[in-house]
């Protein structure tokens, strides 16, 4: 029973005791009813007396408030007949009509609605002079009175003395039929706190809790103006107080609130305890056992499922995972093998089986070991485990993992219960997964070791190009050099052709090397796309008017056009479009032998900035056959065509991979009968700054170099002798050093130079290395500019990380070289404070 009682609550709710529960909700149900009933008595007879008390109130206010009202209104009648009334008159009638009884304590009288006569004039005086028409809400209250025609009692309001009163307004007219007017009102003046104690609202007696709402006699929609606002809100016994015009509502309720119902007396509650205990009880024990048999009972069944259900879940993984379960009674050596043991084995469901035939079918190479682990676990008990081979009755050979505990049976004899596991499968995975493994680590040493190669080959290509550019510019710049310095002098006709084509020679080679290193660059990745604000139709026209003197040698027209939506200014790398724009332009002029080469500039209706750009030709065009392969590297369109027209085939490669990287491509146009037509497209952008000079080359005065002295630092006597005569002439101090250790040494010596011209190859000590040298002298360092046939962009990274201020690539033109003076001597000058 003790247990028993333990038990939730909430087991009551079960089916054994709805028979307590139905007695004792009947036992329940009497005692409330008659506490019900005796609440319902004791409030009806509360409010009844409550209603009573507040109903003698109510009759003794109703009743003053009349009659103090019917005493003005006599006053009113004589005022009717005598408007021209004096104060002395008006005071001997408010004697008259008031008397000492009234619970009015002054009226006065305001004809115009200015007041002018008051009862009683002491201690009222600065009430006189007063004018309702200055006051808006007092003559919005006089004019209603006026409107209505009879008595209005508003308030409380606060006097002009500082009382807080009930006014009874009463219209005043004179004259009968048409000769009836408004003189004016009578108010008569009633003190909230005399009328409150007067009644007995206030009384310490008073058996009720009192609250008056209707302010301006609004009745229960007006403003409440006494007692504790929470009485409104308490059930409160409501009753009115009708007024001339509209009402107060006066509610009320016992002191501290209505009471709590008056309780039965205890000995009828004892009473109705003890029977309900007399009848809940008895059936409450009776319940509990019949509740603990029916428990019981579940209880058994429950289990019984329960574990029917746990032994076919077992059966059923048992069968699915293909674990096999042995047993072993030390005492007797018996052993029991569950079917899946069996078919691991190799056996028959009526095969004799023992522990003998388990040690026979053990792996010779495993036998030892794994009879001594049984053994030993045997013995001292505890749990077993073991990895092992067996032989099967057809000689496949099978992986086994093994699993085992002890345990003393009801005799006390050691007892082992295990499973066996079939790993073969597993194991013969993980020996693949080690196989595969090694595969792989080998693999990965031959891409390694392959990726070292490529990264070698591509150093050596990267050299190669880097070692053919310096080798082939170094003479290139004494034939362009030497060609240009012979073109100033006066020549025949004949020797001008000489040198002419010495010069186009020179600069198709020069062309090709160009368009070899910079296809190198685009695949290593190292050409940068380099973005800047510039004028679009600038940018075309330098293309085009570069290829204009060949065109108009080949007598061959050549036309631009340009949409009207284009923008002006764009934000891209003017120097990659141009180069394209040579390009095709220059393929047109090339293959076109007459006719002209029409050029039409214009954009995406969507975005200004994705421009369109077609080359269009009369030329000999480009078949279907050999537009499949017209972009690519060092194609032609044909072996007749590149022995007519000559060049390295790169230009189109080079030109349809800088599209690509800005965004764009360029298409061949395959419906064109005569001719060949290209679509380049690159997207741009909108200029960063909105407006700025374009870029526009002048050529400066080289007056400015005049007393510049200049160091030229190169180890090739012709690109010495090539600067010695570019410079000729122009004022200049030129000193040569062979190497970069003579240059530091000059620099040391003599007077340091105002500009080096440095080489970057040379022997002893080269230009990187010299420059470093010369920046860590204490001399007035001079402007270097470096000369190199080296074209990657990482040679002038390195140029200016050494300290170099200025950059320039073999071969090098007269024009070039006197501009990049010109303009770093004029910088000098500007630095130092000087006019230049």
């Amino acid at each position: 029973m003790r247990g028993s009682s333990a038990k939730p609550i909430g087991g009551l709710v079960r089916r054994a005791h709805i028979p307590v529960l139905v007695a004792l909700v009947m036992v329940l149900a009497a005692g409330y009813y008659s506490e019900q009933q005796n609440d319902i008595i004791h409030n009806q007879a509360l409010r009844a007396d409550v209603r009573r008390e507040v109903n003698e109130l109510q009759v003794s206010l109703e009743g003053a408030l009349n009659a103090d009202l019917q005493l003005v209104r006599g006053l009113v009648a004589v005022l009717s007949t005598e408007p021209d009334m004096s104060q002395e008159r008006f005071t001997q009638l408010g004697e008259m009509v008031l008397g000492r009884q009234s619970g009015i304590s002054h009226v006065a009288a305001a004809p115009d609605l200015v007041v002018s006569m008051i009862y009683p004039l002491h201690g009222n005086e600065a009430a006189l002079g007063l004018d309702y028409n200055q006051n808006a809400a007092q003559r919005e209250a006089a004019y209603k009175v006026r409107d209505k025609g009879a008595v209005v009692l508003a308030g409380p309001v606060q006097l002009v003395q500082g009382d807080e009163a009930f006014i009874g307004r009463f219209p005043v007219f004179v004259g009968t039929g048409e000769n009836r007017r408004f003189w004016g009102i009578l108010s008569s003046v009633m003190k909230a706190e005399p009328l409150y104690e007067s009644h007995g609202f206030n009384s310490p007696d008073l058996g009720i809790e009192v609250g008056i709402r209707g302010q301006d006699g609004m009745g229960a929609e007006g403003v409440q103006f006494f007692g504790d606002p929470s009485v409104f809100t308490d059930n409160p016994v409501l009753l009115d107080i009708p007024l001339p015009v509209g009402s107060w509502q006066i509610a009320a309720r016992p002191k501290g609130g209505w009471s709590a119902s008056r309780a039965n007396p205890w000995p009828w509650r004892l009473l109705v305890f003890i029977a309900g205990g007399f009848i809940v009880v008895p059936i409450y024990m009776i319940s509990r056992l019949s509740a603990a048999r029916r428990d019981a009972i579940r209880t058994l069944k429950r289990r019984e499922r329960q574990l029917e259900t746990l032994s076919r879940r077992l059966e059923i993984a048992v069968d699915i995972s293909k674990i096999g379960i042995w047993e072993l009674n030390t005492k007797n050596s018996t052993t029991v093998w569950d079917p899946n043991l069996r078919e691991i084995y190799g056996f028959k469901l009526n095969d004799p089986l023992s522990i003998d035939t388990w040690e026979s079918c053990l792996h010779p190479d495993d036998h030892k070991k794994t009879v001594l682990e049984f053994r030993n676990a045997c013995h001292v008990g505890g749990s077993y485990r073991s990895e092992y081979r067996i032989i099967l009755p057809s000689r496949e050979v099978r992986h086994i993992r093994s699993m085992g505990t002890a345990y003393a049976d009801s005799d006390g004899w050691l007892r082992m219960v295990g499973v066996n596991l079939d790993v073969t499968q597993d194991v013969q995975l993980r020996e693949k997964l080690i196989e595969a493994n090694t595969a792989l680590l080998q693999r990965n040493n031959d891409l390694n070791d392959a990726k070292i190669a490529a990264e070698s080959a591509d150093r050596a290509k990267s050299e190669f190009l880097a070692n053919m550019s310096h080798e082939i510019r170094t003479p290139m710049n004494g034939i362009l050099g030497m060609a240009e310095l012979m073109s100033e002098f006066d020549l025949g006709p004949e020797e001008r052709q000489y040198l002419s084509t010495i010069q186009d020679s020179s600069n198709a080679l020069l062309k090709i090397i160009n368009d070899i290193l910079d296809l190198s660059r685009l695949e290593a990745g190292r050409l940068a796309i380099s973005p800047i604000d510039f004028d679009l139709q600038n940018c075309v026209a330098g293309a085009v008017n570069l290829l204009r003197p060949k065109a108009r040698e080949k007598g061959l027209w050549v036309s631009v056009s340009f949409a009207d939506n284009l923008p002006e200014r764009v934000h891209g790398d003017d120097g990659r479009l141009r180069q394209i724009l040579v390009n095709l332009i220059g393929n047109a002029v090339k293959f076109t032998s007459e006719g002209g080469v029409d050029i039409s500039v214009s954009c995406r209706a969507d975005d200004p900035y994705n421009l369109v750009i077609a080359v269009d030709d009369t030329g000999i065009g480009i078949s279907d056959h050999q537009a499949e392969y017209i972009f690519d590297r060092f194609k032609q369109a044909d072996a007749a065509t590149t022995r007519a027209f000559g060049g390295t085939g790169l230009g189109l490669t080079i030109s349809s991979i800088l599209a690509k990287r800005m965004g764009g491509g360029i298409d061949l146009c395959r419906l064109k009968e005569k001719g060949s037509c290209f679509r380049l497209k690159v997207q741009l952008a909108e200029a960063v700054n909105s407006s700025g000079a374009s870029r526009v080359e002048t050529m400066m005065d080289t007056a400015a170099l005049a007393g510049c002295r200049v160091l030229l630092a190169e180890d090739n006597r012709t690109n010495r002798l090539l600067v010695r005569k570019y410079l000729a002439d122009l004022g200049i101090t030129l000193s040569e050093a062979h190497n970069g250790r003579q240059a530091v040494t000059l620099c040391q010596e003599e007077m340091a130079p105002d500009i080096i011209l440095m080489d970057m190859s040379m022997p002893e000590l080269d230009g990187l290395a010299a420059t470093r040298e010369i920046r860590a002298l204490e001399i007035e360092q001079p402007v270097i500019v470096a000369l190199t046939a080296n074209a990657f962009e990482s040679d002038r990274e390195a140029c200016l990380a050494a300290g170099m201020d200025y950059f320039l690539q073999k071969p090098i033109s007269k024009s070039v070289l006197l501009r990049t003076l010109t303009m770093l001597r004029i910088g000098q000058d500007e630095n130092n404070g000087q006019s230049g």
